[in-house]
């Protein structure tokens, strides 16, 4: 392994398009850029700045462009960061000693800044991927998808947050290289760069373990149109390594049948509208799965092509460790000292805390219920479903056709009573999904008042006057106070009395 060297010959920043002066870079006392393959990549950099030039000058300034560019052994130029500065931290210390640390993100970060709520109407993911790089001023390296949704709802989300969801769901990566948004299913080509234990792979601390590891995921939904259940299956997991040894074939899923077999996940609380969407998620949770078959952490002596999303090949490590491995992320450190690459392998899983624990929670959930003003009732399909906007989210932005709960709802049974447009309801989300809401009901408010016979009931007998009035002026009152009566009468005033009470019936005609 080669000796310590200068930072300076083997590193370049540039900003705003233009390299910073060698006098700058040699105030340069660490670098580091944090790869990740499912969120945004980060850089620091640490500066000697006794004078405080740095400081007061304006080479380092927020939202300026960078980008860091490593160096191999043999020069090729591996581009590590194209991102923009976001933050500036200066470090006043004791014995009148100053640092400038200069931090940023590679421009996925600009995905995150912005919330907002927004409808998609017939479209796929690659679709939402490639326009919400563009509405980001990026340039999309995506793999097309076959699955057309009706309706997509964003659900007051960043675009981040949002993508990265619909990335989760059927098993893509999503992050930035080379300045270019990737959104595409992990890789399966060939190693980018080959590492040897006792060579330029410092250490390796690989783990195998069948925790999690199980021979099958099903899927299970329901499909509203047939009025059956969706079953989706996969009994092939894709983000295992490729390992040279010979027993390199018994991954997780089929060493589990040597402790008796039968072992699945059953994913019931993630709403699909499909057997190909089913399918789909099945596929995604089973890789995810056996991405944590073997999870590892190397460290590599001045290898800048180790990259996050991409596969390396490790030579050395005995017949049951020796392979390619899928890099979920890369920390690059540049000291005086040298140059090192910590990476990682944990399949479609950050190693944050907050992702473990919610590993199986990636839907945007939507607990409990919410009002909604209906918008259409013309259900092409004649289900009674209607549209409804949320306007304490967004003014005009739509949901997809919704079903509506009825007392006794069967073939050709039950009380309709369909809401009527502009008429507040309350709606509740299956499994807490957005993207599914069922109208509960209908809401009285500071406009829409109770029918007049409930209304005026004396104090104390409001719930005693039960009545059904109709758009039109058509009404059904049962009363059940003293009055002890039903009254059934038509808009025009044509009323007919059933009176318990008195014990008559009466008919009046006008």
């Amino acid at each position: 392994m080669p000796g310590p060297q200068s930072i300076v010959s083997h590193l370049y920043i540039k900003i705003a398009g233009a390299p910073i002066a060698d006098e700058v870079l040699r105030q340069v006392t660490e670098v580091t850029v944090d790869q990740q393959v499912h969120l945004p990549s980060m850089f620091s950099i640490r500066l000697a700045d006794p004078d405080l030039t740095l400081l007061d000058g304006d080479l380092f300034t927020v939202a300026k462009p960078i980008e860091i560019v490593g160096e191999t052994e043999d020069q090729k130029e591996i581009l590590l960061m194209d991102g923009e500065i976001t933050a500036i931290e200066p470090e006043f210390g004791e014995g009148m000693i100053a640092e400038l640390q200069v931090r940023g993100y590679d421009k996925l970060h600009r995905l995150y800044r912005t919330v907002r709520s927004k409808t998609y109407l017939n479209v796929k993911d690659s679709d939402l991927a490639n326009e919400i790089a563009q509405n980001a001023g990026l340039i999309a390296e995506v793999d097309a998808t076959r699955t057309v949704y009706d309706h997509l709802y964003q659900d007051n989300q960043s675009d981040l947050h949002f993508l990265m969801q619909r990335a989760w769901r059927i098993g893509y990566a999503c992050y930035i290289t080379a300045g270019k948004l990737v959104f595409r299913k992990p890789t399966t080509e060939a190693a980018s760069v080959t590492l040897t234990w006792g060579d330029d792979l410092l250490a390796f601390r690989p783990r195998m373990t069948l925790a999690e590891q199980v021979e099958e995921v099903v899927v299970r939904g329901w499909d509203v149109r047939k009025k059956s259940a969706i079953v989706g299956r996969e009994t092939q997991g894709k983000l295992y390594p490729e390992l040279e040894g010979p027993k390199a074939k018994e991954m997780g899923g089929e060493l589990t049948k040597k402790l008796g077999g039968g072992s699945k996940v059953v994913v019931v609380d993630q709403p699909v509208v499909s057997q190909a969407e089913a399918d789909i998620l099945a596929a995604a949770r089973l890789n995810e799965i056996s991405g944590n078959f073997i999870e590892a952490e190397g460290k590599a002596y001045r290898r800048p092509e180790i990259r996050a999303g991409e596969r390396i090949k490790l030579e050395a490590l005995g017949k049951r460790f020796s392979g390619t491995y899928l890099v979920t992320s890369a920390t690059h450190l540049y000291t005086d000292a040298g140059f090192t690459t910590t990476f990682h392998v944990t399949g479609a899983r950050t190693e944050l805390l907050t992702d473990q624990l919610h590993a199986h929670q990636r839907l945007s959930r939507r607990n409990g219920l919410a009002s909604a003003i209906v918008t259409n009732t013309d259900d092409p399909n004649t289900w009674g479903r209607v549209k409804v906007k949320y306007p304490w989210m967004a003014d005009d932005e739509e949901s997809d056709w919704v079903r509506v709960a009825a007392a006794g709802a069967g073939p050709d049974a039950g009380f309709s009573t369909i809401p009527a447009v502009d008429d507040e309801v309350v709606v509740g989300f299956v499994h807490g999904d957005f993207n599914q809401p069922i109208v509960l009901g209908g809401l009285w408010n500071g406009q829409d008042q109770l029918p007049p016979p409930t209304a005026q009931a004396p104090a104390g007998e409001k719930p005693l006057v039960r009545s059904w009035h109709s758009r039109s002026g058509h009404q059904i009152t049962v009363y059940d106070n003293a009055d002890d009566k039903i009254e059934v009468q038509t808009a025009a005033g044509r009323l007919l009395i059933l009176n318990d009470a008195e014990n008559q019936i009466a008919i009046v005609s006008k």
